[in-house]
């Protein structure tokens, strides 16, 4: 088994790391990885590609329009995520620039410490630290894609069906 772990930033409530010197919230509800600043600033430190534009996500804040980027070597911990697809609202206004899902860490185990305040990630040792997470617009609702996965959640098997 493989582990590393990432401190907890100290004074947060939430589970919040440090990625790129900017707080990153780890929230486990979410689907998709969302970055909460210009697309100008990321431009600017990234390497990054335009993928899909004006599409919308729903969430627990409603629902959000914006434009899918690809990333390229973005990193947290020790995995490395080769192409890195974030979702970047048209105004960003989340209190966290970062907001990784935790579908990110599909096929892991991942845990916070709050006694010792770390994010701990384990893995089997046959896992890769390169991994791709893409973001697939499927009728009109987007879905998590790692290494080549396609994550889908059991409402989307029920759409347009009588099951009740």
């Amino acid at each position: 088994m493989k582990e590393f772990s990432i401190p907890l930033k100290k004074d947060y409530e939430r589970p919040i790391i440090e990625l790129y010197n900017l707080p990153t919230l780890i929230d486990t509800g979410a689907v998709v990885p969302v970055f909460s600043i210009f697309p100008s600033i990321i431009e600017k430190y990234f390497e990054t590609k335009l993928i899909l534009e004006n599409e919308s996500i729903e969430g627990f804040g409603g629902k959000e329009r914006g434009s899918v980027y690809s990333i390229k070597n973005f990193q947290v911990g020790e995995l490395i995520f080769n192409d890195f697809e974030v979702f970047v609202p048209n105004e960003p206004r989340l209190r966290f620039p970062f907001l990784l899902s935790a579908t990110l860490f599909y096929g892991m185990e991942y845990s916070f410490d709050t006694i010792n305040g770390n994010f701990i990630v384990r893995m089997t040792d046959e896992q890769n630290f390169e991994r791709d997470f893409k973001i697939k617009e499927l009728h009109g609702k987007l879905y998590p894609q790692i290494d080549g996965i396609l994550i889908q959640d059991v409402d989307s098997f029920l759409v347009d069906s009588y099951i009740f």
